[in-house]
Formats: structure tokens, C-alpha cells, sequence
């Protein structure tokens, strides 16, 4: 990938619906100057209030992520942040017109070709560029990450493992570069068990899935879709690891860096993905003050 850093030639905007909200929402990527880094604006608030995507405004990871500053907030970035990580854009400002992003078709292949069609434009900065020194680990109960130096860019593994319920054991490896993400990965779209369908109904969460943006894993190993329960034509067989992966990648973007590691994770959600981010920010400012 270019070691310069890239923005987008022209304004771009995407209506849609939040997953978890329902709500509409519309959402306007627009070319920034080097060094500006990408930032979120709330357009529906007086003052058009700004977040920036860093680690410095995570708010809550549990079942999405969400950034707040001063109160202001900007739920489920990490879709949009996969598809700016895929195209090593650094520089973009994204006016939303409420809390949620678009939830687009439940991957990040939709934001991937809005931003690619508007051209990519090379700036005249270097990227912020991270190569890892030092091996990172974070883990919560059976859920781990470990990050290690790896000089060649950033390769990803996962360990997909429901204990012996919903699907098989799965493993799944993939270098990142901007054609693997964009044929590999960028299409699989999100999942969830059936057995959180009825707590979600309660908390009054997942208003915005459809049976075209959402796939549903069955205790029996069948994945369907959400609301008809139809059987589900999957992009790719094991579809729900590679979200997994572009989630990591969306959620490890939050670093502003371009990362040189190799992560191998293992049953890890958001909630690891941001702490493995925090902690390479972390280490990435104690090499700075060496």
C-alpha cells in the first residue's frame, strides 16, 4: 500500500437506516487535507459538533461501537472504519445526521464502493505509520488477542469457536492488503445467535435489521435470515469469521495508525478489539518517549 497518505476527490452520501436504532439517517463523506485524520460530524445537532475516530473517544463496545465527546455520540462506526481502513484512506470528514451510521447491507462493501467510486486522491504527507515492537496480549475470560511484531503489514487470524454449539470450529487467516479486504472480507456481512433475538426485542435493539443486511446463526448450525428465517445464501461459506476479521480491522483503524502487526485472535468481539487498539496506542507512545 502507498505510504503517502489519501483522502477522497469528491463529496459522496449514503442514505440508509442504523441497525440497532432503525432510525434514518443520512451520511456525507467528504475530502479532508493531510494530517487531518478522520472525523465524524454530527449534522443534526446545532453547531454541526465534531468526533474525531480515535481510541481517546470510546464510549461502548459491547454489542457495537460507539464514540462520545462532551455527550455527543456516533454508534456503529466500525463498518464504515473497515471499509477507510481497506482503501488506506487517513484523511475523510463523515457528517451523519443522527447518533448510528447506516447500517448499509450489514458489511462493508456498500461504504468500500461509495468511497473507491469517488476516486482516491494521494496526499503529500507520510502515513502514520506503526510497525510493533513488542508483543501485546489482552483476554477476557475464554475471549483473547495477541499482537506480535510483524515487519511484512498487518496479517490477521481468527479462531471462530462456539464451543461445540451453532457451527464448527473455524480458523481463518488473511494478509491485509486492499484487494484482500476488498474480495475477502469487505462483503461478509454481520451475524448474531438466535438466542439473543428475544433480548434484543426487549432492550429495543436491532430496529434496523432486515433479512438483506443480517445473518442469523441457528443452535443447530444452520444460518438464516433474521426475520423470515429463511435459509440464508451465504457471499462465503464461512461468511461470519471474515466479519469477525473486519470488525478487528475497523475497530483496530481507531489507532489512526497504518499498522505493521499480525494479530491472531480468538473469540474476540468488539470489546477486545478496542482494548488491543488502546494498548497499541499505548505502546506506540511509549516507543515515541524512549
Amino acid at each position: 500500500m502507498d505510504k503517502l497518505q489519501r483522502t477522497i476527490s469528491r463529496i459522496v452520501e449514503y442514505s440508509g437506516i442504523g441497525l440497532f436504532t432503525g432510525e434514518k439517517v443520512k451520511i456525507r463523506f467528504k475530502p479532508s487535507p493531510a494530517n487531518t485524520g478522520i472525523i465524524f460530524v454530527r449534522s443534526d445537532i446545532e453547531g454541526h459538533p465534531k468526533v474525531p475516530a480515535s481510541t481517546e473517544m470510546l464510549y461502548d463496545t459491547k454489542r457495537l461501537v460507539t464514540l462520545n465527546k462532551n455527550g455527543v455520540e456516533v454508534k456503529s462506526v466500525e463498518h464504515v472504519m473497515a471499509a477507510l481502513a481497506g482503501l488506506g484512506i487517513d484523511n475523510v470528514e463523515i457528517e451523519v445526521s443522527s447518533n448510528e451510521l447506516p447500517a448499509g447491507d450489514g458489511s462493508a462493501l456498500l461504504f468500500l464502493q461509495l468511497l473507491k467510486d469517488t476516486g482516491i486522491k494521494t496526499l503529500a504527507e507520510p502515513k502514520r505509520i506503526f510497525y510493533l515492537q513488542e508483543e501485546i496480549r489482552v483476554s477476557n475470560g475464554d475471549a483473547s488477542m495477541i499482537a506480535s511484531p510483524y515487519d511484512k503489514g498487518l496479517s490477521l487470524s481468527y479462531i471462530l469457536d462456539f464451543d461445540g454449539s451453532f457451527l464448527d470450529r473455524q480458523c481463518f487467516e488473511i494478509e491485509m492488503t486492499e484487494n484482500n479486504f476488498t474480495t475477502q472480507i469487505a462483503p461478509a456481512r454481520t451475524f448474531g445467535l438466535c438466542t439473543v433475538i428475544e433480548e434484543y426485542r426487549k432492550l429495543g435493539l436491532g430496529r434496523g435489521v432486515t433479512d438483506d443486511n443480517s445473518l442469523i446463526l441457528q443452535e443447530d448450525g444452520t444460518i438464516t435470515k433474521p426475520l423470515s428465517m429463511a435459509p440464508a445464501e451465504l457471499r462465503f461459506p464461512n461468511e461470519c469469521i471474515r466479519h469477525k476479521i473486519l470488525d478487528i480491522i475497523g475497530d483496530l483503524y481507531l489507532t489512526n495508525f497504518t499498522l505493521y502487526a499480525r494479530i491472531v485472535a480468538t473469540k474476540s468481539g468488539h470489546y477486545l478489539n478496542t482494548c488491543l487498539a488502546e494498548k497499541i496506542v499505548e505502546s506506540a507512545k511509549n516507543q515515541t518517549h524512549k
